[in-house]
């Protein structure tokens, strides 16, 4: 399992912040959880670390928003790269916890129907 951290330097303090990170996986699938904000400057974590699950003949991923505070077009559009992607190899990318500040920003922006968002509640 694998785990990409952030620095985060506060005023009065720094502090290491484990912003993806893959809490199970077999040889087909995988899970995923994502914390803290996402936009340009780390998604490339985000990216590498689906790309590494793809690589590796994973082709079902299932990614928890649950604990996103933001998510900026960049790192969204590493989730719809990933999404297409999945459906190429005949997998998914499904996006589990998604915040209701984000859900409606996927529904506005049409995304609610390239990405596969699961809506049940826990």
């Amino acid at each position: 399992m694998t785990t990409v951290e952030s620095t985060v330097v506060y005023t009065d303090h720094v502090e290491t912040i484990t912003c993806v990170r893959t809490v199970a996986c077999d040889d087909w699938r995988a899970a995923i959880e994502l914390c803290g904000e996402f936009d340009m400057s780390n998604a490339a974590e985000l990216r590498a670390e689906l790309d590494e699950h793809l690589a590796h003949g994973r082709r079902v991923l299932r990614v928890d928003a649950s604990a996103v505070s933001f998510m900026d077009s960049t790192a969204i559009g590493v989730l719809v790269a990933a999404t297409q992607r999945c459906r190429a190899e005949h997998g998914s990318l499904i996006l589990t916890g998604v915040p209701a500040r984000m859900q409606r920003l996927l529904t506005i922006a049409g995304l609610d129907q390239v990405l596969l968002v699961d809506t049940a509640e826990r």
